[in-house]
């Protein structure tokens, strides 16, 4: 079970760098009108995007490398992209931006992702049936 939750974890980073990066260059792809995507707007979720990814590929780096033991990066990752799910409904319906409903959808599923890695690893070191990996 362990070896699902860590495949689907691994999908899920991976998933949240490369639509980063396809976000920062087509962005037309999120937002049904891209149009309207232009100055502060633009900066703004530009800047986000490109901060989720190098966020994602530091804690990927931290997890991957076995630097650090504590696996708190899949728990802050998991909090920061369940408020990035809701912000970014805040911030279209602020905005005006129409953006493609399954945006809000992936972000959830790469939040509990996270989440459930988190927990899924940290209770089996603690039933003692694992090695902090």
């Amino acid at each position: 079970m362990h070896l699902l939750i860590s495949l689907n974890f691994q999908l899920s980073v991976w998933l949240s760098i490369v639509g980063g990066i396809v976000l920062i260059n087509q962005a037309d792809l999120f937002f049904a009108d891209a149009s309207g995507l232009y100055g502060p707007l633009q900066n703004n979720l530009l800047v986000v995007a490109a901060y989720l990814c190098l966020m994602q590929l530091a804690a990927w780096w931290a997890r991957f490398t076995r630097r650090f033991k504590l696996r708190l990066e899949t728990l802050l990752m998991g909090f920061m992209y369940l408020g990035v799910a809701g912000g970014l409904q805040i911030y279209a319906q602020a905005n005006q931006l129409p953006i493609q409903d399954w945006l809000s959808e992936v972000c959830l599923y790469v939040a509990f992702s996270h989440l459930l890695y988190f927990w899924s690893d940290s209770l089996q070191t603690r039933n003692g049936r694992a090695e902090v990996r």
